[in-house]
């Protein structure tokens, strides 16, 4: 039997088993359409309140998990109508992009307006606010190319949550208004 993999999100910083992921402007796994992301006045931008997507491993028959890999179907910008806005992943100057499960925060903003940057100097997540390099555009991880977020090897009777992978919707004026297509990210990993 191959390993039983469940996907985990992070709200509050406590971790809930997620099939379902909504960008929006407060700090809740799919609050529906309550909480929208908002279209910001010209010459500003807004953001959802950041999101932790990661792997827990629940049991099954493995030597070794490795090479945990995220990425999204490369549309976005395009299917969404984001105009010069992106959904963003956060990177790490060095080492695994993910971040660490220990290093989660809970994500921040002003409810039902707009959530702060990862990267904001003072209100940002801590483990990417210092970080010289900037945020990815998550279009660019696809199958062909994803993003490799946790270099750990993970063997039966270790640990079994995964370093996360932090994203959020970055919201620019020439975003187009109104409700979007739902997109589906995946997580990949090596079994042996």
């Amino acid at each position: 039997m191959a390993a039983m993999v469940q996907i985990v999100g992070y709200y509050g910083g406590q971790k809930q088993v997620v099939t379902t992921q909504r960008y929006s402007t407060i700090d809740q796994q799919d609050p529906g359409l309550d909480y929208p992301n908002n279209v910001p006045p010209s010459g500003e931008t807004y953001y959802s309140y950041w999101v932790y997507t990661g792997a827990e491993i629940t049991g099954g028959s493995y030597s070794q998990l490795s090479y945990w890999r995220w990425g999204t179907p490369g549309t976005y910008k395009q299917d969404w109508g984001l105009g010069s806005g992106r959904v963003v992943v956060a990177l790490r100057d060095h080492g695994d992009n993910g971040i660490p499960v220990d290093q989660i925060e809970a994500a921040r903003g002003i409810q039902g307006l707009t959530g702060y940057s990862i990267k904001d100097p003072v209100n940002g997540i801590s483990y990417y606010k210092g970080q010289t390099t900037p945020l990815a555009d998550a279009d660019t991880y696809t199958a062909a190319n994803p993003l490799v977020f946790d270099t750990t090897v993970y063997v039966p009777g270790g640990a079994t949550i995964t370093k996360c992978v932090a994203h959020q919707l970055e919201i620019k004026p020439d975003t187009t208004f109104g409700e979007k297509p739902v997109m589906t990210n995946f997580i990949k990993w090596r079994e042996i």
